[in-house]
């Protein structure tokens, strides 16, 4: 288990407030689980913790990775997150999990937990055994029901598949937040300079969620300011057609150099698919459209 620091805490060590989950998207489901062990931290005068795993023990991709899930719990007043690898705790039975790690490393006075929050050795455990077992040990348990939106229960798994779908506004309203990558500019082939459209290419990773192809209207931060921007997800048929999906944006009215720097592109909607253009002057052309609608989209 490794604990990270996330907010300074200026109490005293009267143990934590705690939420459990995956957290991988930190959506509005899961924020209303932290809400509820802010809120009894608040009442009780003690840290906000998080416990939660470094990835998914299924193996599903990734929405954010570790350092954005915790930025994101960072926002939300979380003091402190016990992250752990699953095989740590896998072969835990239910008691062991609550009397182990609940009590013994983490110190909860509350713990609060999802309707369908699983836990122990082949996820045996539920929600109505983890307040059995809370009650056991002094610990104050809450479980937050369903929550709904856009016509069904929020989940990671319905955000995973409205992104790969393009559909990005809907997974932003289940998100409470534009979704993003924050991520290096690498050095590419300089395409889009040729072009006299400049962009920027960053790496998605092998772990993430995979979007689908074409063109994103996005806002990009570098430096600590935000520019208007239109991003590409595909694998450029026009030009090179790897097998490789990259991330290229043009950043609007931004002339800097953004080599080595850390950019955080955000996703507000979806603009086209890919396409393969029979020229590199139709290619520029579209991509000089695509720009004008990003303007005008943003405008609206």
């Amino acid at each position: 288990m490794k604990i990270v620091s996330l907010a300074p805490w200026s109490g005293d060590n009267r143990g934590s407030s705690v939420a459990l989950g995956m957290f991988d998207g930190v959506h509005i489901g899961h924020r209303r689980i932290i809400l509820a062990a802010k809120n009894k931290s608040t009442e009780l005068g003690i840290p906000t913790s998080v416990l939660l795993f470094s990835k998914s023990p299924h193996g599903a991709a990734e929405l954010l990775p570790l350092s954005d899930r915790l930025c994101e719990l960072e926002k939300l007043g979380v003091n402190f997150a016990y992250v752990y690898d699953f095989d740590e705790i896998r072969s835990k039975t239910p008691l062991e999990f609550v009397r182990d790690e609940l009590c013994e490393k983490v110190n909860a006075k509350a713990a609060f937990a999802g309707y369908n929050y699983r836990f122990g050795a082949k996820a045996i455990g539920d929600s109505n055994m983890l307040i059995e077992l809370c009650k056991e040990y002094g610990i104050e348990c809450g479980v937050s029901e369903r929550v709904e939106a856009l016509g069904d229960a929020v989940s990671s798994t319905r955000i995973r598949k409205l992104l790969e779908s393009g559909d990005v506004e809907s997974a932003n309203q289940l998100l409470d937040f534009p979704y993003y990558l924050r991520a290096e500019v690498l050095h590419g082939k300089e395409l889009g300079r040729k072009l006299g459209l400049p962009t920027i290419n960053q790496s998605f990773g092998e772990a993430r969620v995979s979007m689908a192809r074409g063109i994103y209207y996005t806002k990009t931060t570098i430096d600590g300011k935000t520019y208007f921007s239109v991003s590409n997800i595909g694998t450029r048929p026009t030009v090179e057609n790897t097998e490789k999906v990259n991330l290229e944006t043009h950043i609007l009215d931004f002339g800097g150099d953004a080599y080595g720097k850390i950019a955080k592109v955000e996703f507000f909607g979806r603009g086209r698919g890919e396409k393969h253009f029979d020229s590199v002057d139709e290619l520029r052309a579209e991509i000089e459209l695509d720009c004008a609608r990003a303007r005008d989209y943003f405008n609206k």
